[in-house]
């Protein structure tokens, strides 16, 4: 999964010996609805969910550390697209 000024992607690959056949998706910024971080035991897991509701983007199986901090950068991402205003219109 990968968070940038666009979205978040994420490219899963379904069985390591065949790693052209692969699942992209991407969520705009402007459609993320909610950042959930779900903490395990030993493994945590990142949910992205659009604000349409359907197919939310899953990781499972992160380390903490690093789950922590994506669920940090995507909110503070979606925060700063939040408060930006957009410019007035010109007439």
């Amino acid at each position: 999964m990968v968070a940038d000024r666009v979205g978040v992607s994420t490219a899963i690959v379904r069985f390591w010996l065949t790693p052209w056949e692969r699942t992209d998706e991407h969520l705009p910024l402007s459609h993320i609805a909610e950042v959930i971080h779900i903490r395990g035991l030993f493994w945590d897991r990142i949910s992205v969910e659009s604000s349409g509701g359907l197919n939310p983007l899953m990781i499972p199986g992160l380390p903490k550390s690093v789950a922590r901090y994506f669920v940090e950068h995507v909110r503070e991402r979606i925060n700063e697209t939040a408060a930006t205003p957009p410019p007035p219109a010109r007439r």
